[in-house]
């Protein structure tokens, strides 16, 4: 069996723990997960972007990211433009993105504690 092969189990392992983390962290904020991925790739975006170009990052349909987006411009943390549906951060919305990003940072790391990082990296770069 290949060292990848055998390193796997740890890599997947450490996969469910961020997103585990993630899952957590979103709920605390009474946030769905996708909306605090939605959250978080904006936060990493900056500027407006297309509905296309966040449905990309987030792994999912035009249309999901479409409606991810309106459940939280309902709630203030995103603007969208009708015509172009370019999407950003409201200033509300960047200040609750930067406090998930901190508090799934912590949870990544009290969580990953407990896991063997080198045969996780191993398993994705043999």
């Amino acid at each position: 069996m290949s060292t990848a092969t055998q390193a796997l189990p740890g890599f997947l392992e450490s996969v469910r723990v961020a997103d585990r983390a993630l899952l957590d962290v979103a709920r605390t904020r009474q946030l769905r997960p996708m909306e605090a991925y939605l959250l978080l790739i904006m936060l990493d975006e900056g500027d407006a972007v297309s509905t296309a170009h966040i449905a990309a990052r987030v792994a999912a349909s035009s249309s999901q990211t479409k409606q991810l987006a309106l459940a939280l411009q309902v709630r203030g943390l995103i603007t969208r433009r009708d015509r172009t549906g370019l999407t950003s951060l409201t200033p509300a919305g960047r200040r609750e993105a930067a406090a998930l990003a901190q508090d799934v940072v912590k949870a990544l790391q009290d969580r990953l504690q407990t896991l063997d990082a080198t045969a996780a990296w191993r398993a994705v770069t043999a």
